[in-house]
């Protein structure tokens, strides 16, 4: 079972090129083939979203599918989730297991409501298992963490209703995760790695963990590379490299957040890297606010800011800033940490 395709290809966009001459005079022509480049390329995109409609009404539902996506995001067409979900319930019900998982997540949002989506967390689950069976790993990802999270609703719904849920909702997740990672779905792999290590709804399995975490690193996945250098920085499964967890936590920085926040750790200590407050500072703070990109981002970490608020509280590798430090703490306690707000 592999991956489907979560987004539409997109044309390469022409690089734009030139240099601004003394007065900007010269440069002109230049600005004027940039426009029409750039005119160029977003009429394309608009062309291809109405051949989409095109093909969809004639009955092609992964056309249906990728316009979805692409009123969704507003991407050259205007953003209506009403739209795109109606899109999307057409391609699902057409067999395009991927639409099924785009369509639980408009469900699942915490905004649907004021855009036009109905909130349903039972059905968004039961949209979620029908991408998984239909061949979409992402749906059996989004699923498990679904089922790893117990504490019901605001409408009471649960996926798991036992005398002991939170295990029953862990095993039942291993199995998701498992079949996500036998799917070659890199992030359903590192998400059964943490369970390994945990000994959540599995036998707690260091070894495995880590082989789990590495196989997701060298699928590039930048979330399997921090779990991975955290298995290097404890020796977990795997002889201890604080310096190789440092580097890995580095690269993992790029894009994932708590691989800042595991950097700026071993920055902040002098784990396996030459200690540098400031440096350290710099990526807590970063990992505080997150990071916002087309397929969701990196979400913020509240420990984050609150190491980052001692650090400037109490000067521990930068200068002492009381009021930076309050700052930090409020966002803290913004993300849901009590401590914090008594620290404001």
């Amino acid at each position: 079972m592999g991956t489907h395709r979560s987004e539409p290809f997109r044309r390469r966009r022409p690089p734009l090129s030139g240099r601004r001459e003394a007065g900007g005079i010269a440069a002109l022509p230049i600005l004027v083939l940039a426009a029409a480049v750039l005119s160029t390329a977003c009429g394309a995109e608009a062309a291809e979203a109405r051949e989409w409609q095109t093909a969809c009404d004639a009955g092609d539902v992964t056309a249906c599918n990728d316009l979805g996506y692409r009123v969704r995001m507003g991407d050259h067409v205007l953003a209506d989730w009403r739209r795109a979900a109606d899109l999307f319930t057409t391609a699902c019900d057409g067999g395009v297991a991927d639409a099924c998982v785009h369509l639980a997540r408009l469900h699942l949002h915490p905004g649907a409501g004021p855009r036009g989506v109905e909130v349903d967390s039972a059905g968004g689950a039961a949209l979620l298992e029908r991408g998984c069976d239909g061949g979409a790993t992402a749906g059996c990802v989004e699923l498990g963490d679904l089922y790893l999270v117990e504490p019901a609703d605001s409408t009471g719904f649960r996926l798991v209703d036992t005398t002991d849920a939170a295990s029953r909702g862990a095993t039942i997740a291993a199995g998701l995760f498992s079949r996500a990672c036998d799917g070659d779905d890199m992030l359903g792999c590192t998400r059964l790695g943490v369970l390994y290590g945990d000994g959540r709804g599995v036998e707690p399995d260091t070894e495995r963990a880590a082989a789990l975490h590495r196989r997701s690193c060298d699928g590039g996945s930048q979330l399997g590379c921090a779990n991975l250098g955290l298995a290097l920085e404890t020796g977990a499964g795997v002889e201890a490299d604080p310096a190789r967890a440092a580097t890995l936590y580095e690269e993992a920085c790029e894009e994932e957040m708590l691989g800042c926040l595991r950097f700026a750790e071993a920055l902040a200590a002098g784990r396996g890297v030459t200690a540098d407050g400031e440096r350290a500072a710099e990526l807590f703070i970063r990992a505080c606010y997150g990071t916002a990109r087309r397929d969701g981002g990196s979400p913020a970490i509240a420990e984050a800011c609150m190491r980052v608020g001692d650090m400037y509280a109490n000067g521990l590798g930068v200068p002492r800033e009381l009021y930076r430090a309050a700052q930090y703490f409020r966002r803290a306690c913004a993300l849901g940490v009590e401590a914090a707000c008594r620290r404001t």
